[in-house]
Order: structure tokens, then sequence, then C-alpha cells
């Protein structure tokens, strides 16, 4: 995954907030980030429109120098409760047990995860971890919460003539970090975070292909 796109889901998942954004903007220096200053120190529900919110965040998606985009990051406190708390790309890591966003390629963690879980769930595992990331890649995911459907996870197990997860495998797959149920009560969805996705898609395929024992 190119290093911009890590960047920009990044920022999706721990930096959303507007006044973090300005705050990120001013640790980085940009200039541009000033002309709001008063608008946030005196409103504390101040927000930016549409426009600037997408220039706000290119600005700061493209920080040239990589150790200043990292130190901005640990200067600004993500949000306390997330669902999903930990990132893990090929250029960026952050698990909330360690607290520190870092430039670095940790996906060495992830593959041992993506293996251990399908060790357990086997090609139930597989079909439901693949499905997902089809999806995704169609563009299919849900516009409003992100993840898809059940419905649609289903349809693409049977395309792809896998098995179905039961209960337990979805337990599993969770434990590990790897997947998460999403959207709301009345319009549930189902998630592999996005910057994991080239590294579960690469490890769903070398177990594919080698020598397993399937149920």
């Amino acid at each position: 995954m190119e290093k911009i796109r890590e960047r920009e889901i990044l920022l999706k998942r721990f930096f959303w907030n507007d006044r973090q954004l300005h705050q990120l903007g001013k640790l980085a220096n940009i200039d541009w980030f000033s002309m709001f200053d008063l608008k946030f120190a005196k409103d504390q529900y101040a927000y930016f429109a549409e426009e600037e919110k997408k220039e706000a965040r290119e600005r700061i998606l493209n920080i040239p120098n990589e150790q200043q985009f990292v130190d901005i990051l640990n200067k600004t406190e993500p949000p306390k409760y997330m669902e999903i708390n930990r990132f893990i790309g090929e250029h960026y890591f952050y698990d909330v047990n360690v607290g520190q966003f870092t430039s670095e390629n940790k996906t060495d963690i992830l593959r041992k995860e993506v293996r251990d879980a399908l060790e357990e769930t086997k090609e139930r595992g597989y079909s439901f971890l693949k499905a997902i990331i089809e999806l995704y890649y169609k563009g299919k995911w849900d516009r409003a919460y992100g993840g898809a459907t059940w419905t649609d996870i289903l349809s693409k197990i049977r395309e792809l003539n896998g098995k179905y997860p039961s209960p337990r495998d979805l337990a599993i797959l969770k434990s590990y970090r790897i997947y998460y149920k999403t959207g709301s009560n009345r319009y549930p969805t189902h998630t592999v975070p996005e910057e994991m996705i080239p590294t579960i898609d690469n490890e769903l395929e070398n177990w594919r292909k080698n020598p397993h024992v399937k149920e």
C-alpha cells in the first residue's frame, strides 16, 4: 500500500476530529492553519467547512518530513475509546499498549496472527476474511459505516465455493484483532482494518497454496 494511502487511513481512524486536525497542522508549523486559530480558541465546537477540512487533511498528509509527521501524531492524543485501536501497515505502526506511533513496518506481527488464526479457523476463517477483502477491492463496502454487510459476505463466500464461519470462528478472528464487527446495531457491518488488507490477503494466499489441514 502506498504511504500516502496509509497516512489517509491513519488520520481517518485516529484524528478525524477537526480540532485535532487543527492541532496537527499547528504542530507541523503549517502557516495555513493560523487563519483558524481564533476560531478554534473562541469556540469549543468550532469546525472546518467541508472544503477547509479537505485542504487541512491534504496539507497534513503531504508533510514531506517523515519524522515530523510521526512526531506530531505522538503529540496529539487520539480518542481514548476506540474499537480498532491499533494500526499495522507497511509504513506505520501503532498499538494502544505501546502508545506511540512509529514509522516502521511491523507486519511480521500481523502475519503471525493471521497464520495462527487460520490454524484455528481453517477454511471457514479463510473464506470469511477473503470475502470481506474481495468486497473491499470491488468497492462494495458500506459507504457510511465501512465494512461489508453480512448478506454480501455470505453471497461472496458462495461465489468463492468457501465455507461459512461459525460464531466461534468470528470470536477467534476478533480475538486476534484482524476482524471487527462495525456499523450500527441497525446496520451492522464486518471489517478488516484497511491498512492490514494487503498483508492479510497475502497471508491468505500463502495459506491456500501451502499444504494444510482443512475442515
